[in-house]
């Protein structure tokens, strides 16, 4: 194995793309793309947010995620308010129609992201969190929590 970090992180970027093409594949199906899931998933477990604090958690651009907030709310999926007082934000949230797909569509998700990673053994799996944690640590990192959650392990 050679320890060349050009090759080291062309593999990683390679790995990355094809595992999350995989796991992604089941959304599409489901007639979403891996941005909108991702959105409607920041919503559900943070509630409302304002669309700037979305593509925080998303690692996107502004642009990019108007571009997806309105894909999802032309099908009903959430729905854009804009602050009063402040009407340069705008709060977006999950309709009940977007929380009953992200709850049917996540488990499967979850499962086929096991899937992807049943190829290492929790050990194998403990040592590549600790190389990648080292390697990369953001805000973004804690997108899956809550944001009281995220808030905590973002002090700590």
């Amino acid at each position: 194995m050679s320890s060349d970090p050009v090759a080291a992180y062309v593999r990683l970027v390679r790995t990355a793309e094809a595992l999350h093409a995989e796991v992604s594949r089941g959304l599409a199906d489901e007639g979403l793309t891996a941005s909108q899931f991702s959105t409607l998933k920041v919503l559900r477990l943070n509630g409302p947010l304002a669309q700037k604090d979305i593509a925080t958690y998303l690692l996107k651009t502004g642009g990019n995620v108007t571009l997806v907030v309105d894909n999802l709310e032309k099908a009903g999926l959430v729905g854009r308010e804009r602050v009063q007082g402040d009407r340069r934000i705008t709060m977006v949230r999950i309709t009940p129609a977007g929380e009953e797909l992200f709850d049917r569509v996540y488990p499967p998700h979850l499962q086929r992201i096991a899937v992807a990673m049943s190829g290492l053994g929790n050990e194998d799996l403990s040592s590549l969190l600790a190389l990648l944690n080292e390697l990369y640590t953001t805000v973004a990192d804690p997108i899956c929590l809550p944001v009281r959650d995220a808030q905590v392990r973002r002090a700590g």
